[in-house]
C-alpha cells in the first residue's frame, strides 16, 4: 500500500492555499454520448434500475425495401409496393441484431495522514477529490480510444490493437473488408493487415481532405452502411477522431483548398481552419483527441501510420450499472483517511454479425477506420 506523504517544502508555506495540479484535459468524447440509437456513444443505463452483468444493445439496421425484388418493385431503385399490386407476402423481415456489454467495477483511491492536514499548505481533502475526478475523466478517454481501436475475430471478445494477434488483426481485416481505408486508395486493401498497411506512404496516403472524402464514401457504401447521425431531422454528418499529427495534417490541407472562400471575405478569426477547435469538412466534423497513438513505423519505408476513426450511429456501446461516485476508507482510529472513487459499467466497440448468437463474421456497426501516413 502507498500511503500520500506530505513533502517538507510544502509545509511551512502557510500563505499559500492555493495549489497547483497537473492539467488533464476534460473527456473530449462527452458530446457524443446519449441514449438515444442516434448517438456515437450509446449510453444504456438499465442496470442502474436493475440487477444483473450484461446490457443487450439492440441494432437496427434501415429497411431496403424491394429493391429489385416482389411485386411492383422498379428496378434498380428502392421502392414500396406501387398501384394495385399486392404489400401482403412482400414486407420486408426488420434487420435487428443484437449486442452485449458486461459490466465490471472500477475502482481508485489515494490515502493520506490526518496529522499532514495540520502540516499541508493546500487542502488535502478537496485535492483528492479534484484529482480523483480528474483520473475519473481520463480512464473514460482512455478507454473509449481504446475500444475505438479494438479487434474482435467473433464480435464477443475484444482486445486492444496493441494486444491483438497478427491472426485476430487479419480476420478483423477481412471482416471489415468494406469499412477499412489504407491512404488515398481502396486497391491499397490487403487481406493481410500488415501487408496493408505497409502500402501506406508519406507521398500520396496522408490525413487530406480528398482522402477525407474517400473515408466518408467508404462508410455510405458499407453494407449496411454506417448510419450518420442526423440532425434536425435533413442534415447528416459524421465525426472523425484521429490524434494531433494527423489533425494538423488535414488542418493544413484544408487550409489551403479554402483559402480562395476565406480570402473572399470568411474571418480567420472565426473559421475553424486556423483555430485548434474541431474541423468540418463535407459533412463530417473532425475532433482531435491527442491521445490517439501512432501506430508505430509500420508504413511503407517505415512510415509513420495513425487511424482515423470516422463514426456514426452506435459505433460504441456504454453500459452504466453504477455512476462513478465517491468512496471514503477511514482506519487506525481515524488518523488515517482515504478516498476514491468508483463506478461498474462496460465500454465495448458495437459489432455485428450473423448467426444465433450474432458472432459470424463480425463488422464495425458504426466505424470505418482509415490508415494514414505522416512524417
Amino acid at each position: 500500500m502507498a500511503q500520500t506523504v506530505v513533502p517538507t517544502n510544502t509545509r511551512v508555506i502557510k500563505w499559500q492555499r492555493d495549489y497547483y495540479r497537473e492539467y488533464i484535459r476534460a473527456n473530449r468524447f462527452s458530446k457524443y454520448i446519449g441514449a438515444d440509437e442516434s448517438a456515437i456513444i450509446q449510453l444504456n443505463e438499465d442496470l442502474q434500475r436493475s440487477i444483473g452483468e450484461t446490457i443487450n444493445f439492440e441494432l437496427v439496421n434501415r429497411l431496403l425495401g424491394n429493391q429489385n425484388t416482389g411485386t411492383g418493385a422498379v428496378a434498380s431503385q428502392v421502392s414500396g409496393i406501387t398501384g394495385y399490386n399486392t404489400l401482403e407476402g412482400n414486407e420486408e423481415a426488420l434487420g435487428i441484431r443484437n449486442f452485449r456489454v458486461k459490466v465490471d467495477r472500477t475502482r481508485w483511491a489515494v490515502m493520506h495522514d490526518r496529522l499532514d492536514e495540520q502540516f499541508s499548505a493546500i487542502d488535502l481533502v478537496e485535492a483528492k477529490r479534484a484529482t480523483l475526478m480528474d483520473w475519473s475523466l481520463e480512464n473514460l478517454r482512455d478507454r473509449i480510444i481504446v475500444a475505438l481501436g479494438s479487434i474482435s475475430a467473433d464480435g464477443i471478445t475484444h482486445v486492444a490493437y496493441a494486444s491483438a494477434t497478427t491472426g485476430n488483426k487479419d480476420t478483423w481485416n477481412v471482416n471489415n473488408i468494406d469499412r477499412v481505408l489504407y491512404g488515398n486508395a481502396v486497391a491499397n486493401y490487403n487481406a493481410t493487415h500488415a501487408t496493408a498497411l505497409g502500402n501506406v506512404d508519406t507521398t500520396n496516403d496522408t490525413f487530406t481532405g480528398a482522402n477525407l472524402k474517400l473515408l466518408k464514401d467508404v462508410a455510405k457504401s458499407a453494407s449496411p452502411k454506417i448510419r450518420p447521425i442526423k440532425v434536425n431531422d435533413e442534415e447528416e454528418y459524421y465525426v472523425a477522431f484521429t490524434g494531433t499529427k494527423l489533425f494538423r495534417q488535414l488542418q493544413t490541407d484544408l487550409a489551403t483548398l479554402n483559402q480562395a472562400l476565406i480570402q473572399g471575405g470568411e474571418s480567420r478569426k472565426n473559421n475553424p481552419i486556423f483555430t485548434s477547435g474541431d474541423l468540418m469538412y463535407d459533412g463530417i466534423v473532425i475532433r482531435e483527441i491527442p491521445e490517439i497513438a501512432s501506430l508505430g513505423l509500420v508504413g511503407a519505408s517505415s512510415a509513420a501510420v495513425m487511424p482515423v476513426y470516422l463514426c456514426g450511429a452506435q459505433a460504441i456501446a456504454y453500459a452504466v450499472a453504477q455512476r462513478t461516485k465517491m468512496i471514503e476508507n477511514i482506519r487506525d482510529y481515524g488518523a488515517k483517511k482515504g478516498a476514491g472513487t468508483e463506478l461498474v459499467d462496460g465500454i465495448a466497440k458495437i459489432y455485428f454479425g450473423k448467426g444465433a448468437a450474432d458472432a459470424t463474421t463480425p463488422v464495425q456497426n458504426g466505424v470505418a477506420t482509415g490508415f494514414f501516413a505522416f512524417v
